[in-house]
């Protein structure tokens, strides 16, 4: 048996000892690394609400927004054109010079039926009595869209340059000038009839400041008088496709000129437009001021008469226009609305389309109206009426009657 000195022993373990410290360091070390790995990852994941650190979360902040709210000026007939290009003798701010009578700045909107095509064309004034044939000049369209913001080309005059290609021209003017508009005078262009419209409204917050934001609402036109009948099934349904998802405020050209009330075809037209689902028919084309009457709770104003024009007699120079307050309560529905109200801009956009896709639901309109009577005519520049005329203007609507119907 080999010799084996006390020194080599006592060495041999002090190496095992030192091995056994080093493969235990080793370990330490490993299970330290690994718990800070694991310990990220439980910072990294995603926990359940209810798990983190067992804190009740805080409650949604209150809504600050109490309701959203426009206030429109819908207006009549507008014609600048014969009489009233020639009075203005190359002033084109003249025929709006007095517009302020009605504190404009007060409204988010003026509409008005336009029944002029604007084009670059040379319409002398003796043709356009002769013949009735009206042209626009587009130099008037920058005192015009200070005001007007939303025309109405469903009537009897917008075929007057061409049909087609001159409401065409009337369009990109428009446009260019940054305004919106609807209709056709043509009924039976189905794709015409209603425009959503990215109506301008003010946010009302708790604090009683105000936000600009746009509504977009569906504003549907139709035009009869040269058609001597009244809307067919199909140019009915195109407004109720857009009132199953949005308000439609509806505006009709029906009715024989210089007549001081509606006939039953007029009554007859407006009430199947009520049942479309609009929540108001506002018509011209009489040139006249006419009655006014509740259907289902909804107005009806059968003419507002002339607003801008150039006729002579005393009743074609006065005309009505309505102010309308719309309140809407605010929720997450509306705020929705808001948030693709500016994409309803553009002419023959997707808006309704893309509110029925998002499944939006449509707002709940409180309408409050008021008539505003304004003086016009041949050689005037139109201005807010006197006292005596808008009574007489009340008188000729039923205001009285029809106001108390409507609940206000």
């Amino acid at each position: 048996m080999e010799y084996v000195a006390p020194s080599d022993v006592e060495d041999a373990r002090r190496k095992k000892r030192w091995a056994m410290v080093v493969g235990i360091g080793i370990v330490f070390v490993v299970l330290f690394v690994i718990s800070g790995i694991l310990f990220a990852k439980s910072w990294q994941s995603p926990k359940p609400k209810s798990q983190i650190y067992n804190v009740e979360q805080p409650p949604v902040q209150q809504q600050t927004i109490s309701s959203v709210q426009g206030k429109y000026l819908f207006n009549g007939t507008v014609v600048i054109a014969r009489a009233v290009e020639k009075y203005a003798q190359g002033d084109y701010n003249q025929p709006f010079s007095q517009l302020d009578t009605f504190n404009h700045s007060a409204y988010d909107g003026w509409s008005t039926d336009f029944e002029c095509p604007i084009t670059n064309n040379v319409v002398l004034y003796e043709l356009q009595i002769s013949n009735l044939v009206f042209n626009c000049r587009p130099e008037f369209l920058p005192g015009l869209t200070k005001y007007f913001n939303i025309f109405d080309l469903a009537n009897n005059h917008t075929d007057n340059q061409g049909g087609q290609e001159g409401i065409a021209s009337t369009r990109k003017y428009l446009q260019e000038a940054g305004a919106q508009y609807f209709g056709n005078y043509d009924p039976t262009i189905l794709s015409d009839i209603c425009e959503v419209i990215a109506l301008p409204v003010r946010i009302q917050k708790q604090d009683k400041t105000e936000q600009r934001a746009s509504l977009p609402i569906a504003f549907c036109g139709w035009h009869y008088f040269n058609y001597n009948r009244g809307p067919t099934e199909a140019e009915l349904a195109v407004a109720k496709k857009y009132a199953a998802v949005m308000p439609v405020f509806a505006f009709a050209e029906i009715g024989n000129e210089y007549q001081p009330s509606a006939s039953e075809g007029q009554r007859t037209i407006a009430k199947q437009i009520i049942d479309t689902g609009a929540e108001f028919v506002l018509a011209n084309n009489p040139h006249w001021v006419q009655d006014s009457e509740v259907y289902k709770g909804k107005l009806i104003v059968y003419s507002l008469g002339n607003f801008i024009f150039d006729q002579i007699d005393a009743e074609t120079q006065r005309g009505v226009s309505i102010d309308t307050l719309i309140t809407i309560p605010y929720d997450d529905n509306v705020a929705k609305w808001l948030a693709i109200g500016n994409s309803c801009q553009a002419f023959k956009d997707s808006c309704l389309v893309q509110a029925q896709q998002l499944g939006l639901k449509k707002v709940n309109l409180k309408l409050f109206y008021t008539p505003v009577a304004n003086q016009n005519g041949a050689r005037k520049v139109t201005h807010k009426a006197t006292p005596e005329v808008q009574k007489a203007v009340e008188d000729r609507l039923n205001w009285s009657e029809v106001s108390k119907q409507l609940g206000q």
